[in-house]
């Protein structure tokens, strides 16, 4: 498959993978909502179409040549309107039937697809996520799902603020941490290798490693090194009562203060290569 359209091109990770899958020689054609946007984020040889998610007409013109298509959406409130991971998912399915496209391929989440990791607990995530999948799974559509754990660029853009570090605690065991542009590699040897039938690809690091230790870590990429706080979840689940930006960090630091990762991902490194980048090499 050489012809691809990206769904969410201008999202926090999706520009590196559109960078290696023109780096790849693929074509590729984003559909997005804001084109000015989208000229500053991607490279300039992507083909940009303005479409919106809710609006299926535009997505099934912007679906027109293309052989596969990538979802890179996310899922932000539990109560929104309009779902992109569920309700969006529904109308790329119905564009993507009517263009003929033959796969979907689709980021998703280690939780998402491993409950057993958070015994007695889950987040709206993961709910509506798999809502979502569960239609491209009744579509006929043939899909590949990537399911990462944590990427190494949240520690930047969820927690770095101007000189300090602002995680939380407690998170009780390591994650395999990650780097987008590891990621960004492996999606598109996916993609390339024309594999047949449905796919669950496990993305996880070459390393597991604490919240802590990746944020200390991390800190001391920089000069003057980042101060470390770490605030406890119950504080942050108290504050997002009536603060909503700390509502959903509040979820998040619940659901994985518990969270026991185990590494799964032979067969996808075995498929896909293996991960390099570290805390320290990952930027």
């Amino acid at each position: 498959m050489k012809n691809i359209a990206v769904i969410g091109a201008t999202g926090n990770l999706a520009p590196l993978v559109i960078r290696q899958l023109v780096a790849d020689g693929f074509a590729v054609k984003a559909l997005v909502r804001d084109v000015v946007k989208a000229k500053r984020l991607l490279p300039a040889q992507v083909e940009l179409v303005r479409a919106d998610l809710e609006q299926v007409d535009s997505l099934v013109k912007g679906l027109q040549g293309v052989e596969a298509v990538y979802l890179n959406l996310s899922t932000a409130t539990p109560n929104a309107r309009f779902q992109p991971e569920l309700d969006g998912v529904k109308n790329i399915i119905e564009a993507c039937q009517r263009n003929r496209v033959a796969r979907i391929f689709k980021i998703s989440g280690l939780g998402a697809y491993r409950r057993d990791f958070a015994p007695g607990k889950t987040i709206f995530v993961n709910e509506i996520r798999g809502k979502g999948h569960e239609l491209v799974k009744a579509s006929g559509i043939a899909y590949s799902f990537f399911h990462p754990s944590w990427f190494m660029e949240s520690l930047e853009f969820m927690f770095h603020k101007g000189s300090a570090l602002k995680g939380f605690k407690p998170i009780r065991h390591p994650l395999y941490w990650i780097a987008g542009k590891d990621y960004a590699r492996m999606v598109s040897k996916a993609m390339a290798s024309n594999a047949e039938g449905n796919k669950d690809y496990v993305m996880q690091g070459p390393e597991a490693v604490t919240m802590h230790e990746a944020l200390v870590r991390y800190s001391r990429l920089f000069r003057p090194v980042l101060k470390v706080s770490e605030f406890p979840i119950r504080l942050i689940k108290a504050i997002g009562i009536v603060v909503p930006q700390f509502k959903l960090l509040g979820m998040m630091g619940d659901y994985f203060q518990d969270f026991k990762e185990e590494f799964i991902a032979e067969e996808t490194w075995a498929e896909l290569g293996r991960p390099e980048r570290t805390i320290e090499t990952f930027r």
